[in-house]
C-alpha cells in the first residue's frame, strides 16, 4: 500500500530545475497555469515556508503547430512573470534535452511518436518521466523506451483540467520498484500544486482516469442541462450559470467532508415537497444508469487509448 504522500519537502529532488511538458495541449497548459498560480501564490508567503513545485525553476512547453503556440501564450498570458517559461514549437528533443523531468501530456496514441525520433530515447535517459496519458502505461511506456527499467524512471498519474483554478483531483499509481522516494516527491510535488494526490493501484488507474479525468465533462453537461431548465423558468443565463455551478460547489464540499449522498438527498428533499417531485423526474429519466454507464463507458475507452497508434 503507498504511503499518503512522499511529497516531504526535505525529499524532493532540489536538482530538478527544468520541467518540460511534451504535448502541451490542454491538460498540459492547466497543470502549468496552476503551477504559475502557486509560485506567484508562493511569492507572497514566508521564504521559510516554501510551496511544492517552487524546486523548478524553468519550464519549456513543447507543442507541434504555429497556432498552439499562441494557444499557450495567451493561456499563460495572465501571469505576472512568464519570462521562465519557453515554448517550443516541433522541437520535443531540444525541450527534453534541456530537461530535469518531463511531463508527458500529448495524446495517448502519439507518444510512441514521440519516442522514435532520432536521440529521443537517448535524451530520456536518468530524467524523471511523469505520464497523465489516459490508458497509457507504465509498462507501456517502459517497453516504448526500449525495456530498461535502469534507465528511465516513470510516474503515472491522472489529473483534471481544474489544475487551471489549483482544485484538481489527481490521482497517482503507486511506484515502481526503480522509483526513489525523493524522484516520487519531485512527481508528486507537481501535482500538489494544483490540488489533492491520492495514490492507486495499477489495476483501478483506468476508472480512475474516468472519475477524475473524464468528470469535469460529465459534471459540466448536469449544469449546463440545469442552466437550461432555468432559463426556461425565467431566470437569465449568467444567474442561473452562477447558482447551480456554486450549488455544485458546496454541496461537493460537504460531501469531500464526509457526508453521505443518500443524506443530503433525503435532508433536501421534504415529503410532498418541490425537491420530491424533481428527483423522480430524474428517477423517470433514468438519470441514475445514464450516468453510471457513461463512467464505465469511459473507463473502458481509456483502457484502449494506449493502443492505437495514429502515426500515419
Amino acid at each position: 500500500m503507498a504511503p499518503a504522500s512522499f511529497a516531504d519537502q526535505n525529499e524532493i529532488d532540489v536538482g530538478h530545475k527544468v520541467l518540460t511538458i511534451l504535448g502541451c495541449g490542454s491538460l498540459g497548459t492547466a497543470i502549468l497555469s496552476g503551477i504559475l498560480a502557486s509560485r506567484n501564490a508562493s511569492s507572497s508567503t514566508s521564504e521559510d515556508q516554501p510551496s511544492p513545485g517552487t524546486t523548478f525553476k524553468r519550464f519549456i512547453a513543447c507543442v507541434r503547430r504555429d497556432e498552439a503556440v499562441a494557444a499557450v501564450k495567451d493561456k499563460l498570458a495572465a501571469y505576472a512573470d512568464t519570462s521562465n517559461v519557453e515554448v517550443l514549437n516541433r522541437q520535443n528533443l531540444k525541450g527534453v534535452k534541456q530537461a530535469d523531468t518531463v511531463l508527458l501530456a500529448c495524446q495517448p496514441e502519439w507518444y510512441q511518436a514521440i519516442f522514435d525520433e532520432p536521440g529521443m530515447q537517448r535524451a530520456m535517459e536518468g530524467k524523471l518521466i511523469v505520464s497523465v496519458l489516459a490508458g497509457v502505461t507504465t509498462q507501456l511506456i517502459q517497453s516504448a523506451l526500449g525495456g530498461d527499467e535502469g534507465l528511465y524512471f516513470v510516474v503515472r498519474a491522472m489529473p483534471n483540467t481544474a489544475c487551471f483554478v489549483r482544485d484538481s483531483t489527481t490521482v497517482i499509481e503507486t511506484p515502481q520498484p526503480n522509483l526513489s522516494q525523493s524522484l516520487l516527491a519531485t512527481a508528486e510535488s507537481i501535482f500538489r500544486c494544483v490540488g489533492q494526490v491520492s495514490y492507486v493501484k495499477p489495476s483501478t488507474f483506468n476508472v480512475c482516469t474516468a472519475v477524475c479525468g473524464s468528470s469535469p465533462a460529465f459534471f459540466s453537461v448536469i449544469i449546463d442541462a440545469m442552466v437550461d431548465g432555468a432559463v426556461a423558468m425565467g431566470l437569465n443565463h449568467a444567474d442561473a450559470l452562477r447558482m447551480a455551478a456554486f450549488t455544485m460547489r458546496g454541496t461537493a464540499n460537504m460531501l469531500a467532508n464526509g457526508r453521505d449522498p443518500r443524506q443530503v438527498r433525503f435532508e433536501v428533499a421534504s415529503p410532498a415537497g418541490s425537491t420530491m417531485q424533481g428527483l423522480l423526474a430524474l428517477e423517470e429519466g433514468k438519470v441514475r444508469s445514464v450516468v453510471s454507464n457513461a463512467l464505465i463507458a469511459a473507463t473502458t475507452a481509456a483502457a484502449g487509448l494506449g493502443s492505437k497508434d495514429q502515426r500515419s
